[in-house]
């Protein structure tokens, strides 16, 4: 028995900035399989509009007055938005966590003409490209020095500022937000630097693991403030499972609790919760925090640590920056490839990488073999002796990998 407070089951958020552009308008192709799928052909009783208000142990007391047993429970009730703890104001400030809500906040921004991003992540850097494909004046405001600025260090990220600005995005960098408030039609931004009138304001300020339900279980919460699970996902409960972004798990790199809200992680942890009530004994291993992007022309991807968060964990390390050509250099149509790769000094084991590029191809090909690598705690000399495929339309004889394997091997 499935439990979903929306009318969507299986459904994907990461289209909604695509959404907001106008790169598709129909909203079910927001669900991958629909609830009529899950019941007739998986034969999975999906209660759609319906939420869980109350959970024992045993059972679920739902909005609706329902009343189910249960022998096996898994939570999986994600992350909530969240906001920032400052006065806000005016009907016009909008979130973007759930397909069901874009048609909303897709009308209320296509009536817009100026909108204000706050927060400059993920979701800040796509709603921004959607909304400059739109025609319109963005203002995005973040508190941080640097656009991406968990998933980059600072010299790759000057290069998103940098695309941001070319674009006509105006960056308001190193500014703390003070309040939201409503002035007439409009919603004004007021930072500790400054005052920006916007038609509508987009707050991308990041998100919390929903753990409402977790409390009322009195489920151990984790250092992240996500609900605690051993490796086979189980919670501190017996026959109590929570799984996707509202479990924490293992970083690969540091060994620590570690909470990475992103889809590919939410997946494999509910299928491997699911296999374990059935009986398989998996376990899922923790991640890398392998994450990707894209603004306008550059795509940007990171996995493993930073270089400041492996310095906040006290290992110490060297890195290289290296710009390489993704092609051939007689072949037409070059683009230019930046990566970053981070190494723990003594072992030389790889803890990092991040990569930003104009070809999307170029770059998520390589943070992947960069993720798998982590996985397998492989140190630079690895790397520097991987047998690359080489083809001059797709890279050069010295895959740019290698070519910064080589100078940080000579770093270490």
């Amino acid at each position: 028995m499935v439990l979903e407070s929306s009318n969507m089951v299986s459904h994907a958020p990461c289209g909604i900035p695509y959404f907001l552009g106008g790169l598709f308008n129909d909203e079910s192709l927001f669900m991958h399989y629909t609830p009529d799928y899950f019941i007739n052909v998986r034969g999975i009783k999906v209660r759609i509009n319906e939420r869980a208000v109350e959970v024992g142990y045993g059972f679920v007391i739902t909005n609706a007055g329902n009343r189910m047993e249960w022998d096996y429970l898994i939570l999986a009730t994600g992350s909530v938005p969240r906001i920032p703890n400052i006065p806000i104001s005016g009907d016009k400030v909008f979130t973007i966590h759930h397909p069901s809500k874009a048609m909303e906040v897709r009308r209320a921004l296509d009536a817009a003409n100026v909108i204000g991003i706050v927060g400059s992540g993920y979701i800040g850097l796509e709603v921004a490209e959607a909304m400059r494909i739109r025609g319109k004046e963005v203002i995005m405001v973040s508190k941080s020095s640097y656009p991406l600025s968990r998933s980059l260090d600072n010299d790759l990220g000057a290069l998103i500022t940098g695309e941001l600005i070319r674009s006509g995005v105006k960056v308001k960098l190193n500014e703390r937000l003070i309040e939201i408030s409503k002035q007439g039609d409009s919603q004004v931004i007021i930072t500790d630097s400054g005052r920006y009138m916007v038609d509508a304001v987009v707050l991308a300020t990041g998100v919390a693991p929903n753990v409402e339900l977790a409390k009322m279980l009195n489920l151990r919460i984790g250092e992240t403030g996500a609900v605690w699970v051993n490796e086979h996902m189980a919670t501190s409960k017996d026959h109590v499972y929570a799984a996707g972004d509202v479990a924490e798990t293992i970083n690969v790199v540091t060994g620590e609790p570690y909470w990475h809200p992103f889809g590919t992680t939410a997946n494999k942890m509910g299928y491997i919760a699911g296999s374990n009530i059935a009986g398989l004994g998996l376990r899922f291993p923790g991640v890398a925090g392998t994450s990707m992007t894209r603004f306008m022309n550059l795509y940007a991807a990171s996995t493993g640590l930073t270089e400041k968060e492996a310095v906040r964990h006290g290992l110490r390390v060297a890195s290289a920056v290296i710009k390489a050509q993704t092609k051939a250099r007689y072949y037409p149509g070059n683009g230019e490839l930046t990566i970053k790769l981070i190494a723990e000094k003594g072992s030389g084991r790889i803890i990092g990488g991040q990569f930003i590029g104009n070809d999307g191809g170029q770059v998520l090909g390589r943070v992947n073999t960069l993720a798998s690598l982590i996985y397998k705690k492989a140190t630079v000399e690895d790397l520097f002796l991987t047998d690359l495929a080489y083809l001059p339309p797709v890279t050069q004889v010295w895959d740019p990998l290698i070519i910064a394997a080589r100078q940080l091997f000579n770093k270490l």
